[in-house]
């Protein structure tokens, strides 16, 4: 007879697993703030600490909630981590050294993290379709349309982040044209530690690449193909899903989308004119609403306690896609927090409500994978930022781009319209009170106030930087246009062409000032066109890299840059310089808390362009590394006895003078230094009488 004896229990394996990956996540955490203590200057321990207990909690709770096999994966990650961060540290090479090496592993993990996650969506999209091409070929073409009405009308001049981004897409086609790879996907990486990454030049570079690279048409069609149509697209989508939840519209079809996606463009002709001068952030808002939506999936993956798998894969994509935002442009990241609070908030009203039964698992794992992998790919911008915390004291340096509220409001009824806000704010009560479901319509109205407020606490807001509120304001419209389809489909579209007419024909300047926005018209040419091609001429003649033509002053009439943005009127040869001793200009400072006092390159200008009188366009007490040089020239004193008028003189608009003058002497390093002393000496004035 065989006697079975039952085999004392072996304890699980496990335990001893979560134990070594939590002290494995303890030792990475410790050994990350070694290195960004040694990377900040002495006595600055606050931002380091904060940074390792962050990694610290989260890799203990990723720990505790995450399978055997996921803490398997994650101890290989975390032991990986500390020797790369030990080695780093224990280098001795500076934060800067290493930029570029946590640039090319940010960029590479966000790429491939990306690609793992699309490859998983093996089904076909269902918007994929006839339908789906028919209604973007249509949206293009007339995206296109009013991008040639508005460039021709206004015969509209790129300038400062407008030209920067053109110049970052030209010098992405002449890398891909010449075969630069390596070099190109460097500068790719490298750049994303700076306020202005190249990421938005990318598609822009490629088409320029495939057609003429120095070409605005080709530019332009880029921007309105790949970065507009689909940010209406997305606008729309949004405003359908407001209509469709809260039973104000109607169905989810194809021509619903359509109807919601001309609302967007009829109630906010701003952002399409945006792009139509040139600049591309309007292509953060395809990543804006996509985060939306994936705040709103994986709230309800939580709560409903869906599979693991799934919520896990819906954080990551929601945490690559709110990193996208922030390397795409810098202040996508008030958008960023705001969705990242909201949904915060969301899962705290879902734990409300369920009690003990909320899954908080997979809510702390969730959110320690989410962190984690966000601060793998911002590690960059760490690394950069560490070194010199009060550099990037953002409240501080644009002080000077603060205005009065009468002027912000006077701005915003140019820009949005009053009765358009008065129209949207309409249209979210009624989604709200409508709605049975309305965590995306919550997530999107909290979104933009949170967005909203953090921002006006750095600076007052250009046309652009109301991308930041822009799904909230199209979506609530668009609920509206979408409600009264369901009740007359001619009602709705009579509703439409009148919003379209007030905001796209001059119709909507007949009423009062600020009721409907006015951005969206082509303005009028500048007067001075045949000035500033005669500019060009002059600096074309003169300029050489021994002989430097520079310029002072900082208005949208007259600025130090405009000398490089000059080549547009006759784009007939590559404006970039890759090397600094072949450049004929250089750039000058322009606001003081950004760049600080007069530029030393002053030494190397043989010609100064001073605009008369002294051009600045912000606080002007801000400006002082502007006004100080610019005076000086034109009363013939201070740096200004180097120089003497040649005579020549540019009459611009405005009743602005660009007087041109030339170096008859050097200036040497003491003149310099002296010029900074009365730009503090005028900083402190400035600073005393703004008391």
């Amino acid at each position: 007879m065989t006697v079975i004896t039952a085999e004392p229990a072996r304890r699980a394996p496990f335990l001893t697993a979560r134990a070594s990956v939590a002290v494995r996540g303890v030792i990475f955490a410790a050994v990350v703030t070694t290195f960004a203590l040694r990377l900040s200057p002495f006595g600055f321990w606050l931002a380091p600490l904060a940074l390792g207990g962050l990694l610290a909690a989260a890799s203990l709770t990723y720990a505790l909630t995450a399978t055997e096999a996921e803490n398997v994966v994650m101890g290989r990650v975390f032991a990986v981590g500390a020797l790369m961060a030990g080695a780093a540290s224990l280098s001795g090479l500076s934060g800067e050294k290493w930029e570029p090496a946590f640039g090319l592993a940010s960029l590479a993990l966000l790429c491939v993290t990306a690609y793992r996650l699309a490859a998983r969506r093996r089904a076909r999209p269902r918007w994929l379709g006839a339908r789906t091409f028919v209604l973007a070929a249509a949206l293009v073409g007339a995206l296109f349309a009013y991008n040639a009405w508005y460039v021709v009308t206004s015969r509209d001049l790129e300038i400062a982040d407008f030209m920067f981004y053109r110049l970052v897409s030209v010098a992405v086609a002449t890398a891909i044209d010449s075969g630069h790879w390596p070099q190109l996907v460097f500068q790719i990486a490298s750049s994303l530690k700076a306020d202005y990454s190249w990421l938005p030049g990318l598609l822009p570079g490629a088409a320029l690449a495939a057609g003429a690279p120095l070409s605005r048409a080709v530019y332009q069609a880029a921007l309105m193909a790949l970065y507009a149509a689909p940010a209406l697209a997305a606008l729309g989508w949004l405003a359908r899903e407001f209509s469709a939840r809260s039973q104000v519209g109607t169905n989810r079809s194809a021509p619903m989308l359509a109807l919601a996606i001309l609302a967007a463009a009829a109630a906010y002709p701003t952002g399409i004119a945006v792009a139509a001068r040139g600049m591309p952030d309007i292509g953060g808002l395809v990543l804006y609403v996509y985060a939306l939506r994936l705040a709103d999936k994986l709230a309800r993956s939580i709560v409903i306690a869906r599979a693991r798998a799934l919520t896990r894969r819906i954080a990551l994509a929601l945490v690559l896609t709110l990193v996208a935002m922030f390397l795409f442009r810098r202040w996508y990241a008030f958008a960023c927090l705001g969705v990242v609070t909201m949904l915060i908030l969301e899962l705290a009203r879902g734990a409300y409500v369920k009690g003990r039964a909320f899954p908080w698992r997979p809510a702390l794992h969730s959110g320690a994978l989410a962190v984690l992998t966000g601060l793998a790919l911002v590690s960059p911008v760490l690394v950069d930022w560490l070194p010199d915390p009060a550099a990037h004291d953002y409240a501080n340096i644009y002080a000077a781009y603060r205005k009065t509220p009468a002027v912000f409001l006077g701005l915003v009824g140019d820009w949005w319209g009053y009765a358009i806000l008065g129209a949207a704010a309409a249209g979210a009560i009624l989604i709200l009170t409508r709605s049975r479901n309305a965590r995306l319509a919550r997530l999107t109205f909290g979104t933009a106030i949170v967005a909203a407020v953090l921002f006006l606490r750095v600076q007052t807001p250009y046309v652009h930087h109301l991308f930041l509120i822009a799904p909230a304001v199209t979506g609530s419209i668009g609920a509206l246009v979408l409600g009264l389809a369901k009740f007359s489909r001619a009602l709705a579209a009579s509703a439409l062409a009148a919003l379209a007419v007030a905001t796209l024909t001059p119709a909507g300047a007949l009423a009062p000032k600020g009721v409907f926005p006015t951005y969206g018209l082509p303005h009028a040419p500048r007067s001075d066109l045949a000035e500033l091609a005669r500019m060009k001429d002059w600096v074309d003649a003169h300029a050489a890299p021994e002989h430097k033509v520079c310029g002072l002053g900082s208005s949208y009439t007259f600025s130090g840059q405009l000398i490089d943005e000059l080549w547009q009127l006759k784009a007939d040869r590559s404006p970039l310089h890759p090397d600094k001793k072949a450049r004929t200009s250089v750039p000058m400072s322009d606001v003081d808390t950004v760049e600080g006092p007069p530029s030393p390159d002053l030494k190397d200008c043989a010609y100064l362009i001073v605009g008369d009188p002294v051009q600045t366009h912000l606080i002007p007490g801000y400006q002082q590394t502007v006004i100080v040089p610019s005076q000086e020239l034109l009363d013939g004193d201070g740096i200004g006895t180097h120089f003497s008028r040649t005579g020549e003189m540019f009459h611009l608009e405005n009743r602005v003078g660009a007087v041109v003058f030339e170096r008859t002497s050097p200036l040497s390093d003491d003149d310099i230094g002296a010029l900074a002393e009365r730009w503090r000496t005028a900083r402190r004035l400035a600073s005393t009488r703004a008391r």
